[in-house]
């Protein structure tokens, strides 16, 4: 329906269609809401649970990550789209996928997650090759592993942390086979079948492996040769010789010549890989081993009696595909790193996975048009764009960012809250971040203006950051040690005295050159507008549960982020009311005030828009998968950049995502022509 042909016509109100003016408004809402455009971007990688390759058509490759996503690749593993979810719930961690060797449309899928009350997880189904799933019965089970047996299709073997299951296709039911309640059947991690015979399992668990040859009505223990208490993370049967068992540890990796009967310890993988996480067989040469590490990718020519490093040791492998010569290796930060000469050389393949955890986001003031991000999970740098997210490159010397808690933008440049408590502030003429800040001792804010003097006690500032504002050549530094401010951009600070004793402050915003302050401690909220020199106490009503953070909408609105709630305040915080209808109580996870547009994120997930300054909101609707994982997300890093209208939004879990706000945007999203 093309809105613009309905909206050029006479509006006749007939007695008793009063709906009509309200389907109007409605109508328009929904058009204003579906008018962005959202688009995931790199930098590519993130973190690879699971790996799986279709037996029958070996260019179509699955992925699985920590927060149930599924994604594909037609082409071997190069390029990935986003397919599903499996497992309803952020969480899940994604421990194996498997395409039925039968239907390539049938893909099942073993989660685990945490909760509250405990483990949970399961196993789903996909009839879709992956774009929708579906349980199959193991509900609240936290399967660890997943194996489907090779001489028949119809049996899948689920490893959970209460016990060991099997799936019969045919009868679609699953039965226990393991001994329920007992002292050692419990905490499974690892599973195989003998290529030949169905009813012949190992499986491992948080200590040791175990072995049935009757299906499961029998278990004996496996692990004379293995060193007591050793967690059997991986499993494998060779498939030209099922008398040939490996098993990893985190004591090592062993290779028994008698179906488990007895263990060997492989040489040449030093103490600090021994958390093998993954063990494969090449399935065109047996003697062609791989393993998985948290030091790197290992390899083996002599059926696992020796070992050789075949990648940097900064890898966290967690797990791989192995076919003929093509390794696709999947680790915890790079994502993807793929081979197609028997893993003697790598390089990235992550076009289109983008799922990163993102620290946090900031847009460098001094530099429009550039946004800098701290990815968490990996030991490269604070990386930048300037392209709208689609390129992106380390910037500067001196800092990783594993190091940083926060970004900033301040006066001169970009700062950097550290881990380890104080800034580092970013040179750009010479490239490099440095640690900056001094406290003036036995000074207040009141007392420090400009240069301080030769005589002036001084220590490094190295109090945990919280938050940071700044406005005019006024700096703010919300702290666990209390309000630090600055007039030097950070070389010198000096303390903002509440009294006697340290306030941890939580949350800071400025205004008029510093002289209009807000700050959040202790969930309780204090105002002044004299540069701190007298402060005020403001409550926000008892439903909210406390304040987290503040933001000014305007001179005359201010809007506080609770711990239930987003409120507004029109008359300096004396009054305030809850959001507008639309926006549902519960606490949220990241907000981002503009003069056009607010955005509000959920923890639970979802994503609001408000167009009227909070008066009301509209959930992001879903249009296609890649915007319901939108909905999914919460996020908890917003940036607005000024210079080109995009807005950044930072997922902990499920990477970088920008929304387009602009007129084009708009008439993309729409399917019109503008005219």
């Amino acid at each position: 329906m093309d809105l613009r042909t309905h909206l050029d016509r006479p509006l006749l109100f007939k007695p008793g269609h009063y709906w009509l003016p309200l389907l109007l408004i409605s109508l328009i809402s929904s058009a204003g809401a579906r008018a962005q455009s959202w688009r995931a971007v790199g930098p590519g990688g993130g973190d690879v649970r699971a790996l799986a390759i279709d037996p029958n058509h070996r260019e179509q490759v699955y992925l699985g990550t920590t927060d149930g996503h599924i994604f594909g690749s037609h082409d071997g593993g190069e390029h990935w789209s986003l397919l599903g979810l499996a497992g309803y719930v952020p969480n899940a961690v994604v421990t194996a996928i498997i395409v039925d060797p039968r239907d390539s449309r049938k893909l099942y899928a073993s989660t685990w997650t945490r909760e509250r009350e405990g483990e949970g997880g399961g196993v789903f189904l996909s009839l879709d090759a992956g774009k929708s799933w579906n349980e199959t019965g193991l509900a609240g089970h936290a399967v660890r592993a997943l194996v489907q047996a090779p001489s028949n299709p119809d049996i899948l073997i689920a490893g959970a942390l209460d016990g060991v299951f099997r799936f019969s296709i045919q009868d679609q039911t699953w039965e226990r086979i393991s001994l329920a309640g007992d002292a050692e059947l419990h905490n499974f991690d690892s599973l195989s079948i003998d290529p030949l015979n169905a009813d012949i399992i190992y499986a491992g668990t948080f200590h040791l492996p175990w072995k049935t040859l009757d299906g499961g009505r029998h278990w004996i223990p496996v692990h004379r040769g293995m060193k007591d208490d050793s967690d059997v993370l991986s499993l494998a049967v060779d498939p030209a010789d099922s008398q040939r068992v490996f098993a990893s540890t985190c004591s090592g990796i062993y290779r028994s010549e008698d179906a488990g009967a007895l263990w060997r310890t492989a040489h040449g993988i030093p103490d600090s890989s021994r958390r093998t996480t993954v063990i494969r067989i090449d399935p065109s040469n047996s003697a062609n081993l791989y393993a998985g590490t948290t030091a790197g990718l290992w390899k083996s020519t002599d059926g696992g009696m020796n070992w050789r490093r075949a990648s940097p040791a900064e890898w966290v492998v967690n797990s791989l595909v192995v076919d003929a010569g093509r390794i696709l290796v999947g680790t915890e930060a790079q994502g993807v790193l793929l081979s197609d000469d028997g893993g003697e050389q790598f390089h990235a393949a992550n076009s289109g996975f983008y799922h990163r955890r993102v620290i946090s986001l900031a847009a460098d003031s001094g530099n429009p048009g550039q946004v800098v991000a701290a990815f968490a999970g990996t030991m490269e740098s604070v990386t930048t764009s300037g392209d709208g997210g689609l390129t992106w490159s380390p910037l500067g010397k001196g800092l990783k960012a594993a190091e940083v808690s926060r970004l900033f933008s301040g006066p001169d440049g970009l700062l950097a809250a550290l881990i380890s408590g104080g800034f580092a502030r970013f040179d750009r003429n010479r490239g490099v971040w440095e640690r900056v800040g001094a406290v003036v001792e036995n000074a207040t804010a009141r007392q420090f203006n400009g240069p301080v003097r030769s005589s002036s006690k001084r220590k490094t500032f190295t109090a945990h950051v919280n938050d940071f504002a700044f406005s005019g050549g006024e700096c703010f530094a919300a702290t666990d040690e209390g309000l630090f401010a600055s007039r030097d951009a950070g070389d010198s600070w000096s303390v903002i005295s509440f009294g006697p004793g340290a306030l941890r402050v939580d949350a800071v915003r400025a205004e008029r050159g510093g002289e209009r302050l807000r700050i959040v401690a202790g969930l309780a909220m204090l105002f002044s507008d004299d540069a701190g020199a007298t402060w005020q106490w403001h409550d926000l009503p008892l439903e909210s549960g406390g304040a987290l953070s503040l933001e000014f909408a305007d001179d005359s609105t201010e809007v506080a982020i609770a711990r239930n709630g987003l409120y507004i305040s029109h008359d300096a915080g004396i009054t305030w009311v809850e959001a507008g209808s639309g926006l549902p109580r519960g606490a949220l996870t990241g907000v981002l005030i503009r003069p056009d547009i607010w955005l509000a994120s959920v923890e639970a997930g979802g994503l609001y828009l408000s167009r009227n300054r909070g008066a009301s909101w509209l959930r992001r609707e879903s249009h296609g998968y890649s915007e319901q994982d939108i909905e999914l997300s919460p996020f908890h890093a917003f940036v607005s950049d000024g210079a080109t209208g995009l807005i950044y939004a930072g997922s902990s879990r499920e990477g970088l995502y920008i929304l387009d706000l602009s007129p084009a945007a708009r008439i993309s999203a729409a399917g019109g022509s503008g005219k």
